[in-house]
This record gives structure tokens, sequence and C-alpha cells, in this order.
């Protein structure tokens, strides 16, 4: 159709016929676009790109040389790179099959039938998960706009609580408890709780130095510090994590560490991780923090607010609509989010923090959302 040809077509049509013939086709445009977009799948918190091509490679030549010989069970290459890097002795560190499996074991152990595990709430859900398969009560405390409230959580402890959770950075919500607010709530706690600091996600944040909370194991005995390799790392489908606990720990480090240690891929591709593939962690870093600043902007103009997330995630929600309509609203629009409900708060989503084009996407998708509503 020749340009003469296209405005000849409304010359018999009113005003309101023209513009309501522009409007059809702009619909059939925009749905054809969208079919032809991928989706992009923003509900997760692991990193979707490959890790370091060194990082597989040297997963890969382990495969092919050594599966016929026993990993090192006391991954000593490992927790030596790991001792170096946080100023800490090896002896503190101990290395198992992904942070998760080694908080599960330090619920089994300091948790009896009627035990009490305390954890702000939302937070990770493997927490209630394990308590419930340790028969043990599990006591949630509300968050103070999508922050830790330790003062909740001290008058929630009792005679019978052994363990305190806390998630640094939160998931779902990305909030950060500051190394000083860490230790005032710690010095409070009573001789008989055991506080799991999990900080899955502590690479993300840039609020304090890295080690800031982790460094509170020398004067508090009772904490241990738990990390992955599953998120920055992007090592998720090798499942490997440590813990670093107080040199007066060396009992309870002991009986965390996995009998037969840790496989020899998973050993391999962490080594080279801890070297090589530092410099990609690192730009990752530098990505997402760049990219809450524009997505926080983004959303101040959209009206819309959401807690200070220190996460590669933000908690997101829109006065008046629950999570998961929000959410159906979002995947229309090519872009799935983590419907919070399964995450302890149905009146919100979780989205995944990525580079400049999915934050563009999510905004996009945010304003369409939200534009008749």
């Amino acid at each position: 159709m020749g340009l003469l040809d296209y405005y000849r077509q409304f010359d018999d049509m009113s005003e309101s016929e023209v513009n309501e013939r522009l409007r059809d086709r702009r619909a059939e445009e925009k749905a054809l676009a969208l079919v032809q977009v991928p989706v992009l799948d923003l509900s997760g918190t692991e990193w979707t790109d490959l890790p370091d091509a060194e990082v597989v490679g040297a997963s890969v030549f382990q495969a092919r040389g050594r599966l016929n010989s026993y990993p090192d069970r006391e991954a000593t290459d490992i927790r030596r790179m790991l001792a170096e890097r946080h100023y800490i002795k090896a002896a503190q560190i101990v290395f198992g099959n992904g942070s998760a499996e080694l908080l599960q074991t330090a619920a089994y152990l300091l948790l009896g039938e009627g035990d009490e595990l305390v954890t702000p709430w939302p937070s990770y859900s493997l927490y209630a998960s394990i308590t419930a398969r340790a028969r043990a009560p599990f006591v949630p405390v509300e968050l103070r706009d999508g922050g830790i409230d330790a003062d909740g959580v001290l008058a929630a402890v009792g005679p019978r609580t052994r363990i305190v959770t806390i998630c640094n950075p939160n998931d779902p919500t990305g909030t950060y408890l500051r190394s000083e607010q860490l230790g005032s709530l710690l010095s409070a706690l009573p001789a008989h709780v055991h506080v799991l600091l999990d900080e899955a996600y502590v690479h993300f944040q840039d609020e304090e130095e890295e080690d800031s909370c982790l460094r509170l194991v020398e004067a508090f005995p009772r904490l241990l510090v738990f990390r992955t390799f599953s998120k920055i790392y992007g090592l998720s489908g090798l499942r490997g994590g440590y813990v670093v606990g107080s040199s007066q720990g060396a009992d309870l480090l002991a009986a965390l560490a996995p009998m037969l240690g840790v496989n020899a891929l998973t050993q391999a591709a962490v080594a080279q991780a801890l070297g090589a593939g530092t410099r990609e962690a690192l730009r990752r870093r530098e990505a997402v923090i760049a990219e809450r600043g524009r997505l926080r902007e983004g959303l101040e103009r959209l009206g819309l607010s959401a807690p200070p997330t220190q996460a590669n995630f933000i908690w997101l929600h829109v006065e008046g609509m629950d999570g998961e309509r929000l959410a159906q609203r979002l995947e229309q629009g090519q872009v799935l989010v983590a419907h919070g409900g399964p995450l302890g708060d149905g009146d919100h989503v979780r989205a995944a923090i990525r580079d400049g084009a999915a934050t563009d996407r999510l905004l996009w998708a945010l304003e369409q959302a939200i534009g008749n509503y």
C-alpha cells in the first residue's frame, strides 16, 4: 500500500471512526510485537548466564580425568583460598553441598523436639521447611517497613528458642541489616540461642564492606555465617556453599561437615571461580548495583515504591492490586515474576534485577500493567 492509498482509506470516515481504526491497528501491532518478543523470566534469584568459561572448563577437565578418584573430603584448597579471602583460619570454614544443606544440618543439630526457630518474615521459605522437618515450632516475626525488626525478634525469643535465622540481604524483600545493628541484636540474645546468618546475596550489597557481618563470628561464638556459590557465581547446578564460625566453635563446625565431602566437579569449579571467576562476579555485582538505581528512578516515575533492596531482586507492590493479579498483568507483557504468596506475602511480587535491557523490559511491563488499572 502506497502513502496516498493509506490516507485514502480514511476519506469517507468521521474523525471518531478514524481514531478507532488507528487504535485497533495499534493494538494489533502491539499484540504481534509481543508474540515476537521472547519471554523474560525474572522469577528466580540465581544468575542465568553461564559461569566464566575457565570455571566451566575446570569442571569439565575434572570430569574427564578424575571421576574414578575420591574427592578431597576436607576441600583443603578451597578452604585455604576462602581463609585468605576472609582473613580467618581454614579451621573456621566448612565447605558443603550448598548453603541450604549446611543450614539444614545446623538446624537438625541444634533443634530438639519442641525447640523453637525464630525468624523475620517473610524470608527464605526453606527456614519454615527445615523447622517442620526438625519437628520444632516455627516463630515468624513480621518485618517493619520491609526490613528486619530487631526488637520484634528479641521479643519473640523465649526459653525454648534455640535458633534465630537471618537472611541478609533478606529474600524476598532485599533489605539489609548493617553489621552494627546485627551486633546489637547478637549482644542482646540469651546464651542458649544460636544465630544462623544466611548471606546468599551479600555480594550484591553496597551498604558496607562485604565481610562486615562475617567478622562478628570472632566476638560471638554462637554466630554461624552461610554463603553460597549459586547466586553471583552462577553455580547453582553444582551445589557448593560454606559456613564460617568462631574459633571457639570447632565441635559444631566439625559436625556440620558432610561425611564424605563434596564431589570433585564442584570443588574444581569453585576453586576456579575463586580465582579467574572473581572478575566476572565483580562485573555482575556492578551491573546489579547500577540497575538497582535505574529501577528505583523508574519506579518513582511510575508512582511506585519498594523496600530499599540490596540484593539482585526487588519486592514490588501496586496499591489495590494483589500479587497474583500483578504477576498476571506482567506476564501479559512477556515478563515473568515470582508471585509473593509462596514467598510469604500475597500482596507483592519479586522480580530479579539483571542488565539494562531487563530493567527496561520490567519498567515497560509495569507501566502497561498499571496503566489501565
